[in-house]
């Protein structure tokens, strides 16, 4: 059963970075319910993103949440800063730290008031959630190698989000399902009939000229697939 609605989430990444505040704005008026910031290090990954005071101002414009992708070697260092900045989620990667570190890294989110989540990349199976998944209201599941926007889907990483679905089953935890890389109305129904409900949305979406009518598209062919897992 599905428990989560369907949200199509602009990666900011793809966003006009001279005129940031009108993507925002853009996105939104959309229809779309979320939006995407990625942090990236220089470590973790090998670009550099934008940093918190960048989160507070997209924040401060935006009529939607920010669901904040953390791509650093510690995530947990910055967490009072995402909170004052107005993240609504923080998301951390599975192999950074130790588990009781990630453990409590996601509690704090939580305490904070944000929503926790965790995210796998390709080379990591849905397993390494599963000692962390109770502290998870998301698991994101990448679809490309993090760090760099437009790169090509992944259609091998579909079956993952089945293994999450199943561990969070087992585990007696509701979690959503996000998944990130390479999305396109191509390939979105695919993800939406494994189980996915959170959809990041780079390219495919800001390079639109018409971004509502790319947003109708994007949604229409998610809940097809939504449609497809519940008949299974």
């Amino acid at each position: 059963m599905r428990n989560h609605p369907i949200i199509i989430n602009p990666s900011l990444l793809s966003a006009d970075f001279l005129d940031l505040e009108k993507s925002v704005r853009d996105a939104a008026s959309s229809g779309a319910r979320m939006l995407h910031a990625d942090v990236m290090d220089g470590v973790y990954v090998p670009n550099i993103s934008f940093g918190f005071d960048i989160i507070e101002k997209i924040v401060s414009v935006s009529s939607v949440p920010v669901d904040v992708h953390m791509m650093t070697v510690a995530p947990w260092k910055y967490l009072d800063e995402l909170k004052n900045a107005g993240a609504y989620s923080v998301t951390i990667h599975s192999d950074v730290g130790d588990v009781c570190t990630r453990r409590d890294a996601l509690a704090r989110i939580r305490s904070l008031g944000m929503r926790a989540a965790v995210a796998l990349k390709p080379a990591h199976p849905a397993g390494d959630v599963a000692d962390v998944i109770d502290l998870c209201d998301m698991i994101l599941v990448m679809t490309v190698e993090p760090g760099f926007g437009g790169q090509k889907f992944m259609e091998d990483m579909i079956p993952k989000i089945r293994d999450v679905k199943r561990i969070a089953a087992q585990a007696g935890v509701d979690v959503s399902v996000q998944v990130d890389g390479g999305i396109n109305a191509d390939n979105i129904g695919l993800c939406a009939a494994a189980g996915a409900d959170n959809f990041v949305v780079g390219t495919a979406f800001f390079s639109a000229a018409d971004k509502k009518e790319r947003y109708g598209k994007l949604r229409a062919a998610a809940e097809k697939g939504a449609s497809r897992e519940a008949r299974d």
